[in-house]
């Protein structure tokens, strides 16, 4: 059955949506930003943060930064006044990066600035690796003068290390650990899933022991949640520096666990007119979710 899962989620373009839909749901608030914050609400009243992520990058056009710079000032806006518990996470290629650097600055710094002045944390996603170095950059420069704005390691790639030794010894180290998922060349990335599993454990061990100023422990591996689980008890880590941190709809019974032993959790929660792409991207990850697909194609009504 899995290699039928597997043709599936490759055929998935020509899927009709309202079916990728059925599956989608469970890992998308919806199309509009309303939907994120419904659910956000429903995650603050379990104990749980959020973090509103709106899915879609790559912007060709300054009018296009423009709508987005709008869209995330009328979110920091809104979670402000709402009192929701959450912060945003920004692609810098949302903002032109790849297009226009200096434009992309400008933009982002409006951001991190309105952020602020309202207590509401940004965290800056890491893409893929044309831009990671970039991408560090502007996160260094923004951290200079302000405090609510963080930065993502990303596990699978072997620069990280020094990445993050560089963070710490500059003091900049509030982070977000996780494993990466752009498909990167073995020649600068690994590409096995133990050897990223095992880098994802040698940069968390990196981070608390170089007494990083905060870690968000982003993975749904049982196993890398348990080495987490030690370090933390080793290290005797206060919960005001760390937190773990999980993908809306992914590993819900962990994630139940996690909360209910009074771990700090947060939870991503992506929206926008771009959820298809960020589908398509998930089945890949995840195969046999595709099943659901295969049995609502049969499926009366």
């Amino acid at each position: 059955m899995s290699f039928v899962h597997h043709a599936i989620a490759r055929a998935l373009p020509y899927v009709p949506k309202r079916l990728v839909w059925q599956v989608s749901r469970r890992y998308i608030a919806g199309e509009h930003i309303r939907d994120a914050y419904r659910i956000i609400q429903g995650l603050n009243q379990a104990g749980i943060k959020g973090t509103l992520d709106v899915l879609g990058e790559d912007v060709t056009t300054p009018e296009q930064v423009m709508g987005c710079r709008d869209l995330y000032l009328g979110a920091i806006r809104d979670i402000a006044s709402q009192g929701l518990q959450t912060g945003v996470s920004i692609k810098l290629s949302e903002l032109g990066l790849r297009f226009d650097e200096s434009l992309c600055r400008e933009v982002m710094e409006s951001l991190v600035a309105s952020a602020q002045t309202k207590g509401v944390f940004v965290r800056i996603d890491m893409e893929d690796s044309s831009v990671t170095q970039i991408t560090l950059d502007i996160y260094r420069d923004l951290r200079q003068r302000y405090q609510r704005v963080g930065a993502v390691i990303q596990a699978c790639l072997h620069r990280s290390s020094n990445d993050v030794a560089e963070l710490l010894q500059q003091g900049l180290a509030n982070i977000r650990l996780c494993k990466g998922i752009y498909l990167e060349p073995a020649s600068i990335a690994y590409t096995a899933a133990a050897d990223i599993n095992q880098s994802y454990n040698r940069l968390l061990e990196q981070l608390v022991e170089g007494d990083a100023e905060y870690v968000g422990i982003a993975t749904h591996h049982p196993d890398l949640v348990g080495f987490a689980f030690d370090l933390i008890d080793q290290t005797n880590l206060a919960k005001s520096r760390y937190e773990f941190q999980m993908l809306l709809g992914v590993a819900e019974s962990l994630r139940a666990e996690l909360v209910a032993r009074g771990q700090p959790m947060r939870v991503y929660v992506p929206f926008g007119e771009h959820w298809f792409a960020y589908s398509a991207r998930r089945l890949r990850e995840n195969p046999h979710l595709a099943g659901h697909i295969l049995r609502n194609l049969f499926s009366r009504g």
